[in-house]
């Protein structure tokens, strides 16, 4: 388990201990967030990626345990746009920058490996 390094609360920064459980790898992409229960759909740019989670950008107020839908768009062979939705929790909001967890993760035997090929494969791909 890394540890993210400790701010100074003087400077106006929070101290936060790290959980992440597994890698992350850098996707800089556009992801769409749909709140569990309202009709807006928001966009917010992802910046890291995991077999657990991610990590945005986004400007629309998310708070600590909300669960969303997020949409993932690749480009398929041919050329043509291929989209995946998990669904996923917020865990954690500082700023625009928020942590959603999957919800399931993308682990053996989990629903959401079939519901996320591109995305599995772009994390295969960065553990090779």
């Amino acid at each position: 388990m890394e540890k993210m390094e400790r701010t100074n609360k003087a400077a106006g920064t929070q101290t936060v201990d790290e959980r992440r459980r597994t890698r992350r790898y850098r996707l800089l992409t556009r992801v769409d967030i749909a709140v569990t229960g309202e009709s807006n759909v928001y966009w917010g740019s992802m910046s890291n990626l995991s077999w657990t989670g991610v990590a945005l950008c986004a400007r629309q107020f998310l708070k600590p345990g909300q669960k969303v839908s997020v949409r993932f768009r690749f480009q398929g062979e041919g050329g043509q746009e291929v989209t995946e939705s998990l669904a996923a929790k917020v865990v954690w909001r500082n700023g625009d920058n928020t942590g959603l967890e999957f919800d399931p993760p993308l682990t053996t035997g989990s629903p959401a490996l079939r519901q996320a090929a591109c995305l599995v494969a772009h994390l295969m791909i960065k553990e090779a």
